[in-house]
């Protein structure tokens, strides 16, 4: 795992490139404390940050290509290495080192972009075709590892992060205004796109090349297709298609020089990894969980449970309420490098920061919810669609009467998940699917701004798949890169620690993609193909409590030093040149003050909102971005 940056310019002064390539190489040591790789001619100069996982002492970057014509900087695992290497072997290649790197550079040289679906792993890597000069840049099919870069007629410079981009000081960091809706509404900009203009992010699954004359072209080399497999006719069917795949997968992501631990929330996903790796590990498996006082969001009980059976070495990490401290808030900012409306960020950074004591490797249920339909919020969009069979006439007049209803007499929780729903069902389905995870409704958003805005609706929606897949892939293209894989890969990395996530197995994913939906979610219960896969394996606990997911109550994180930072990043000139002053002073009253959900919205919803704009107007501020 690494860190990756490099200038690309015309007509340069080579010695000036080599010192900011240098300070945004180092702005990343967290990345990669055990070395450094360096590299630069007369066209380019290239470097990284090594966390050394796999061949600890000849993978040293950059790795060349077996004619010395190529050279990669690699960030990343390839999962599969092994198997490629002995590829490599029949067919005469000798590689020097036991690296993964190695492994993929040669096959560049052998295979060009059609290696791309050889690889099995997580990753973003740049290839320098020295002769050529002509560069080669690719990210992983879900967007686990990051990909940053800035470019104009003359030059391009890249990073794994946005922070190291900005050390390059080649540019001026000015606000991209057309994404603040799109941050507001999901709580992230979805790729290509950030919140700094010029600035973009290789979308997940992507390759870019760039020719001598800087001419940049960016393709897909993957794409997520539903097929349903007619010969999967029952459950046990089902599991044993997933249950070796799994295992695999499992096995793969083991692979590794230093010791590897595992996340453990007491949930199905990672405690099905942690059940897995105990067969293939001779030693008790070390398993971390965080323990909130909030007894809603705690699941360590469970994990415990989990970690009794399967007699794995188990730390927690309690996390209290009112814990919120300045120093986390701009921490966070300066590891995402962007505003981040997720602030399960929080804890996530303290258990990696608890698990890097540990080991350099964990691996994580991530993706598992994703791949086989975990949400309940799949089930809530289910619902709303029904509810357009309803004639919209009853609808509305249904609506203005629970509005109404909700607030005359009391404040129903019930009575406003039904006006909200009644609501939504007037939009088209790709809309519904958007607007039923949004932050801030089309409404709020409208408010909050100052003026209508209105959204495309999802433009990857396919009117073959079913309504569950639709809403699977949403998830997949949007909530994943860029909140959840940004989340665990940032704030692992602020700790230097590596995760690995099993489900996320291309191999793996291919095949739930072939799975009836009746396998996924039936009758408010999700992934239904891995709770026969691991129900005799699995306490019957951890299949039997509600999801609760790893996030944090942030109302309980609310005390004085919270109250304070809200009021001194809200009122800001710039915040009022951008937002409706009014909507943000309500904001920032019912999200300090709120403590449960009410007619005005769920408490989390409410509280996360404010939090948004914490991160946007403190965003500002610490990068000096132009408004």
């Amino acid at each position: 795992m690494c860190g990756i940056v490099g200038i690309i310019s015309i007509n340069d002064d080579v010695a000036k490139r080599i010192e900011e390539c240098k300070k945004m190489s180092h702005e990343m040591i967290h990345r990669g404390p055990d070395d450094e790789g360096f590299f630069s001619d007369d066209f380019c100069t290239l470097a990284m940050r090594r966390l050394a996982i796999i061949d600890l002492k000849s993978g040293k970057q950059p790795l060349y290509s077996v004619d010395k014509r190529y050279l990669i900087f690699f960030n990343g695992e390839i999962y599969n290495y092994k198997i490629l290497r002995q590829q490599l072997s029949q067919i005469g290649v000798v590689l020097t080192s036991n690296s993964d790197t190695e492994v993929v550079v040669n096959l560049f040289a052998i295979y060009g972009k059609e290696m791309m679906n050889m690889l099995h792993g997580m990753f973003a890597f740049c290839i320098y075709d020295k002769i050529q000069r002509r560069f080669f840049f690719a990210r992983d099919k879900f967007g686990e590892k990051p990909f940053f870069y800035f470019s104009d007629a003359s030059q391009i410079v890249f990073s794994s992060e946005i922070n190291s981009l900005l050390k390059a000081k080649r540019f001026t960091p000015k606000l991209n205004r057309g994404m603040i809706p799109e941050y507001l509404r999901r709580g992230f900009v979805p790729d290509s796109n950030t919140l700094l203009q010029n600035v973009l992010s290789l979308p997940p699954g992507c390759y870019m090349e760039v020719e001598v004359d800087m001419k940049i072209v960016i393709e897909p080399y993957t794409k997520t297709v539903y097929s349903k497999d007619e010969n999967i006719k029952t459950i046990d069917d089902a599991v044993s298609l997933i249950r070796p795949l799994f295992e695999k997968a499992v096995e793969k992501q083991l692979t590794s020089d230093v010791p590897v631990g595992a996340f453990l929330s007491g949930g199905i996903d990672s405690s099905s990894v942690v059940a897995i790796m105990t067969k293939f590990s001779n030693a008790p498996v070390k398993t971390f969980t965080a323990r909130f006082q909030n007894q809603k969001y705690d699941e360590s009980s469970i994990a415990r449970v989990v970690a009794k059976k399967f007699a794995t070495d188990h730390h927690e990490l309690v996390v209290e309420d009112n814990q919120f401290t300045e120093d986390i808030f701009w921490l966070i900012l300066r590891h995402i490098g962007v505003p981040f409306a997720d602030s399960s960020a929080i804890p996530t950074y303290l258990i990696t920061k608890m698990i890097s004591g540990h080991v350099k490797v964990a691996l994580s249920g991530d993706g598992g919810d994703e791949v086989f339909g975990g949400y309940t919020v799949f089930d809530w969009i289910n619902k709303v669609a029904k509810l357009k069979n309803i004639p919209e006439l009853v609808r509305n007049s249904v609506f203005h009467s629970t509005n109404l209803f909700n607030s005359l007499f009391f404040d129903s929780n019930k009575i406003r998940q039904l006006s909200k729903a009644l609501d939504i069902s007037k939009l088209s389905i790709p809309r519904i699917i958007q607007e039923t995870q949004a932050l801030f409704s089309q409404t709020e958003l409208s408010y909050v701004l100052g003026q209508d805005y209105y959204f495309s609706e999802f433009n990857s929606y396919n009117e073959s798949n079913s309504l569950l897949r639709n809403a699977m892939l949403y998830r997949l293209q949007y909530d994943l890169p860029q909140d959840m894989l940004v989340k665990v890969d940032r704030m692992s990395m602020a700790n230097s620690l590596e995760v690995r996530s099993p489900f996320l197995d291309p191999v793996l994913f291919e095949a739930s993609c072939t799975l009836p939906d009746k396998f996924l979610r039936k009758n408010g219960l999700g992934k239904l193909v891995i709770r026969k896969m691991m129900k005799d394996e699995i306490p019957d606990i951890v299949f039997n409590h509600p999801k609760s997911g790893f996030s944090i109550p942030l109302h309980s994180f609310r005390n004085q030093e919270f109250s304070a930072l809200a009021k001194y990043l809200l009122d800001k000139s710039y915040m009022y040149e951008l937002f409706n002053k009014q909507a943000l002073n309500d904001i920032l009253i019912i999200g300090l003050n709120d403590v449960e959900n009410s007619r005005s919205g769920s408490i989390y919803r409410k509280t996360h909102q404010l939090w948004s704009l914490m991160m946007l107007s403190g965003w500002i501020e610490m990068y000096n971005v132009e408004v």
